[in-house]
């Protein structure tokens, strides 16, 4: 009997470590779960985390059982370095609430630097004012807090775009469709040594949506070059 508990202990704890990461687009990926910032809820859950049969990652921001809004978050096992890196994705990019944030973005690890340096960017976002262009890029500096930020504003139906980012030497660009022709990019003191690739979609200074629904959003592909 000892050993069947121990084997079923064990089968259990597996189950749950297998849960909690993913495979999407050649990587692994952790899942978050708990509490925490910044999600305004303060709950995070891997239930809103899935990768579909076409391969698509599926981000949704859902109710608890109790009725409170959860954040999604994955952080890939593996660090990326320079390189181009395309994302089609799908969802409210031109509707997005103002309460909510949908990111993609590189994030230094400790050994690398701290919060608020080191980031790469992309997010669509209001920041809590309705009004406000819903595409946001942002490099935050490599030596020391602070960043550097620009913005596009999109037609409020546009449901699909491709984002193209390309991190290299002292130099991050972002080129999308939804720019006509204009290329963003910031240069110097800029990210210059592998981080791990965070996306995620979480409550900005407020527990729920302002329309108090449900949101998804859907990253089709990404691609390293």
């Amino acid at each position: 009997m000892k050993k069947l508990l121990c084997a079923a202990f064990a089968f259990l704890s597996l189950s749950i470590a297998s849960a909690a990461e993913i495979d999407w687009a050649g990587a692994k990926w952790h899942v978050r779960t708990g509490s925490g910032q910044p999600c305004a809820s303060g709950i995070w859950s891997q239930q809103g985390v899935w990768v579909d049969t076409k391969g698509w990652l599926h981000l949704r921001m859902t109710r608890s059982q109790s009725g409170e809004f959860t954040c999604v978050e994955i952080e890939s096992v593996k660090r990326f370095g320079f390189g181009r890196y395309s994302f089609e994705v799908s969802g409210p990019i031109g509707s997005i609430d103002k309460n909510v944030v949908f990111g993609i973005f590189m994030y230094p690890p400790k050994d690398v630097g701290e919060d608020g340096t080191n980031e790469i960017d992309i997010e669509i976002a209001r920041w809590g004012h309705a009004l406000a262009p819903q595409v946001n890029y942002t490099a935050w500096y490599r030596s020391h807090k602070g960043n550097r930020h620009d913005t596009v504003e999109v037609p409020k139906d546009l449901a699909n775009a491709t984002f193209d980012m390309t991190w290299q030497h002292d130099q991050v660009t972002w080129e999308s469709p939804i720019q006509h022709g204009k290329t963003i990019d910031f240069r110097g003191d800029i990210a210059d040594q592998p981080q791990t690739l965070i996306i995620n979609l979480w409550l900005f200074h407020s527990p729920s949506p302002e329309d108090h629904n449900e949101v998804e959003f859907v990253i089709k592909s990404m691609r390293l070059q």
